[in-house]
């Protein structure tokens, strides 16, 4: 505790932040208490023994975390009438530059001053995600606006495996989500007054996101608009898939690579330049006024990436770490970290949950903690010292600490990126070795001359630009060469929480394995614990005895995975949305699967070619390796469809229709029927509107150990009544997944009462008035029929077998339990 105490401390204050997160809604935070605890904390460090004092401290940083904290009771004006739904009028100013998404759309964030009712603005001061669809207008940082808005709380897809996209939005400290129907409502009201130091920075940020478009191609200056001003909202998916592949992502984010980079060559440059200057290295310390020198660079590339949060929590890194150069105890990392962990935590508690903060962090640990290992085991001609080091030896130690650091951080950090983006870049060592020099010594300099340089001449400025760029176009040549590599990442799994704890205990039983012998005894354990981890997960998914039906919370859309017993998989619909850059398949129903240990499929099933069922199959199509594909035979002339078959056709996925699957199939014991449409059908008319389709939808039947599971897709009354004269009594069912989500032209009296389910479960979005619609809740209850809604209640999970029947959900509606057919 008295050697290192602020990691300790860090420790506690963590530890009093989980607490007050995930206290439970309806619990309210004792502040009083809190604070008089605290108080007495304080005053009893000061009379208690000295074996005492740390508990106390550590007391007092505790219930700190729990009360700085804000908890889930706390409301803003926005989020409250966010949640009832409520249209408003909103004034405020724009703070960052718009976004556009396919589908004229557009998004941007908001700073709101005021809720416009009437005549009267009652004033706020919180930020909103807007969205605009359609008639986009023009509108630039530092813009004053006026808007009707439907405000919409933020929502996660409340299935396992899911990203935390609440968190998310509040550790960026956005209240809600507004959207705008018609760009052509938005009043712009002249220039407005951005927060501190929002203003100050926009003022040099908005002529040089001018210069950079006028300056360079679109691609060019989106990258320098990452790079330079922490812009993203111009790299497109297709621009950073290969940033990701080699595990580059991260540089086109500002934060602690690119604070670091910064502040490394301008410490060593400013430590030159001095050391040149024979007098003064006589009267100062050239380190410690280097170390001071340095902080200007390092906050004026800050605030001239937009000062976010990224930036700011790497500038606090730094400037911590310089700070203790300055004090003399640069030697102390380890505190030093827990120092800047400390003061970014008390700025926003939040942070803790923010994917950035956690891979800074935890890259920074690994760097720290594995980097001495990896160097420790170069050979002697690595350690040449004094007038026999030549620049060849510079230059290979140089390479040698470059791929100790990335070995180190990719490996600690393994287990966290396979959590949030599910890939591993084999190529991670090779892209940075070549990428990341020329981003330090080449692209980054170059940016920042020219940022420098812009207001006393623009020309010297260009040129400054144009030689980043060139070092712009070969790194993003490297990086692509590395990204085509057919195995320059690899999908995996998602680990939890256990096998996270699980990796670095095994870390540091390696770590310290021929020093002690608790540690050699350890990794043996561990390794037992690893075997049956795997032989459990090996078990469950590929040898399961029941058949077991998870219908996922996709939104106003269908998807659903069938695990059949002894390992094959079916996915029936991938749901989606019919704008917007958003993928359903890649973003909700892939992250469930890979953390259920599934990474590949066997079947892929599209219903009926619409988007809400559609368009998520085609993540599915590239990454699970489907060995055949089942739809209605329907086609449709949209992009989304078109994709989709290109997929098929490029991966050799073979297509059947109803023709081919007439007789049903047999899978490891269950049986599967497709009930409609008839191989014989009517003949397609030349204008087929989504009714047409909705009839046309493929539907299935599952049976397994005397429970049926009914798959109907969109079906409307006119093809629920034909699909009840002609399947008759073969489609009773236990399970029912609702017909076109609930809607009132579906779920007829005829088809429900030939059905008869026990269980019927609605897959539609959380507000929607809709769906699923009151007379089919009424006509479903008067059965007897229990209702679960995927919008309330997240993904329900149905397992049937010899051995057990019952239903699990993970969402706000009660839903576990036995289940009775």
């Amino acid at each position: 505790m008295f050697r290192r105490p602020l990691i300790p401390i860090l420790l506690a204050f963590i530890g009093g932040i989980l607490i007050a997160h995930f206290l439970p809604p309806y619990v309210e935070k004792p502040v009083l208490f809190l604070f008089l605890a605290i108080s007495f904390l304080l005053l009893s460090i000061l009379f208690v023994p000295p074996r005492l004092m740390p508990g106390s401290l550590l007391g007092v940083f505790f219930l700190t975390g729990i009360l700085l904290t804000p908890g889930p009771t706390l409301d803003s004006k926005l989020a409250s009438l966010a949640r009832t739904r409520t249209s408003v009028t909103l004034q405020g100013v724009v703070t960052g530059p718009m976004k556009m998404t396919p589908g004229e759309m557009a998004r941007l964030r908001v700073h709101v001053t005021g809720i416009c009712r009437g005549r009267v603005i009652a004033p706020v001061s919180e930020d909103v995600q807007l969205t605009v669809y359609g008639d986009l207008p023009r509108l630039a940082p530092g813009e004053k606006i006026r808007f009707p808005a439907r405000l919409r709380p933020f929502r996660n897809f409340k299935n396992p495996g899911g990203y935390d996209y609440e968190t998310a939005m509040k550790v960026k400290g956005i209240s809600c989500a507004a959207y705008v129907s018609d760009g052509r409502r938005i009043v712009p009201m002249g220039p407005g007054e951005l927060p501190f130091p929002l203003g100050a920075v926009e003022r040099l940020r908005t002529p040089l996101r001018h210069f950079f478009a006028s300056q360079l191609g679109p691609r060019g200056s989106a990258l320098y608009r990452a790079l330079i001003l922490g812009e993203r909202q111009g790299i497109s998916p297709e621009l950073r898939e290969p940033f990701n592949r080699t595990g580059l992502g991260h540089i086109l984010a500002v934060s602690g690579l690119h604070i670091g980079l910064v502040a490394w060559i301008s410490f060593f440059l400013f430590k030159g330049i001095m050391g040149r200057f024979y007098g003064l290295t006589l009267r100062v310390d050239i380190r410690k006024l280097a170390a001071v020198l340095t902080c200007i660079p390092i906050i004026g590339y800050t605030l001239l990436a937009g000062f976010q949060i990224s930036s700011q929590r790497a500038m606090i890194m730094a400037l911590v770490f310089l700070g203790s150069l300055v004090l003399g105890r640069e030697r102390e990392v380890w505190s030093t970290l827990a120092l800047a962990g400390l003061i970014i935590l008390f700025l926003n508690p939040h942070a803790l949950f923010g994917i950035s903060f956690q891979l800074s962090f935890a890259a920074v640990i690994g760097i720290l903690w594995l980097t001495p290992v990896f160097l420790s085991i170069l050979p002697p001609q690595f350690n040449v010292r004094g007038p026999d080091r030549t620049p060849f030896h510079t230059l290979m130690v140089y390479f040698a600490g470059l791929i100790a650091v990335t070995l180190s951080a990719t490996l600690f950090l393994l287990p966290i990126t396979s959590a949030y983006f599910h890939r591993i870049p084999l190529v991670s060592v090779p892209a940075n070795l070549t990428a990341v020099p020329i981003l330090a010594l080449w692209v980054i300099p170059s940016g920042l001359l020219c940022a420098a340089t812009y207001p006393l001449s623009p020309l010297i400025a260009g040129a400054f630009l144009h030689l980043g760029a060139r070092g712009l176009h070969i790194m993003t040549a490297m990086i692509q060469f590395w990204a085509d590599l057919s195995w320059a990442s690899i999908r995996v799994i998602t680990p939890n929480l256990f096998e996270i704890g699980l990796f670095y205990l095994l870390l540091w039983s390696v770590r310290r394995f021929r020093k002690t012998r608790w540690a050699r005894l350890s990794l043996a354990a561990l390794l037992m614990v690893l075997c049956v981890d795997i032989t459990y997960w090996i078990h469950r998914v590929g040898f399961n005895a029941d058949l077991q039906v998870t219908f996922l919370d996709v939104g106003k859309g269908n998807a659903a995975l069938v695990e059949f017993p002894k390992g094959e998989k079916m996915v029936i619909d991938g749901g989606g949305f019919s704008s917007g850059s958003f993928d359903v398949g890649e973003m909700v129903v892939a992250p469930f699967l890979w953390q259920a240990k599934i990474l590949d499929v066997d079947y892929l099933v599209l219903s009926h070619p619409q988007s809400d069922h559609m368009n998520g199959l085609r993540f599915l199509a590239k990454t699970f390796d489907p060995k055949e594909f089942w739809y209605n035979g329907d086609k449709v002339d949209t992009p989304s469809f078109e994709e989709l078959m290109e997929i098929l056709d490029a991966k050799g996925i073979r297509k059947l229709g109803p023709s081919q699957l007439k007789k049903g199939r047999w899978i490891n014991g269950a049986r599967v029927e497709v009930l409609h449409p008839f191989p014989a059908g009517e003949t397609p008319p030349e204008e087929r509107d989504g009714k047409w389709l909705n009839n046309h939808s493929l539907v299935l039947r599952i049976t397994y150990s005397g429970t049926s599971f009914l798959f109907p897709g969109d079906l409307e009354e006119e093809g629920e009544n034909a699909l009840v004269a002609r399947a008759k009594e073969r489609l009773r069912s236990h399970i029912l997944l609702s017909p076109h989500h609930g809607s009132n032209t579906s779920s007829s009296t005829p088809f429900l009462k030939r059905v008869a389910p026990r269980l019927c479960v609605v897959s539609s979005g959380e507000g929607n008035p809709h769906f699923p619609h009151k007379a089919v809740l009424n006509r479903l209850d008067k059965m007897g029929c229990r209702v679960i809604q995927t919008a309330r209640s997240g993904a329900v999970q149905v397992a049937a077998g010899p051995n057990r029947r019952n239903v699990r959900t993970y969402g706000d509606q009660p839903g576990n339990g036995l289940f009775d057919p």
